[in-house]
């Protein structure tokens, strides 16, 4: 299993490290975390993301439902 961390600090870049996976057969995960180290959204490689990662604007549409969810738990970038 593939288990990346990446800080980041806008949605543009968490896309941007989603087109990695886009091919990829193997198990993986991708941890979103603040500049502050904490961790925002993960991403791995269940069904429906596979499906929305294929498209860049499915991709982003995931990544804004995904990131409204978190800042509503309370978390921030």
């Amino acid at each position: 299993m593939i288990h990346d961390t990446y800080t980041f600090q806008d949605l543009s870049e968490i896309c941007y490290h989603l087109r990695k996976y886009k091919d990829m057969e193997e198990d993986w995960q991708a941890d979103f975390c603040n500049v502050y180290g904490e961790l925002v959204v993960s991403f791995d490689n269940d069904a429906e993301t596979m499906e929305r990662i294929q498209d860049e604007d499915e991709k982003y549409a995931m990544v804004t439902e995904l990131m409204d969810i978190a800042m509503q738990m309370g978390k921030s970038w």
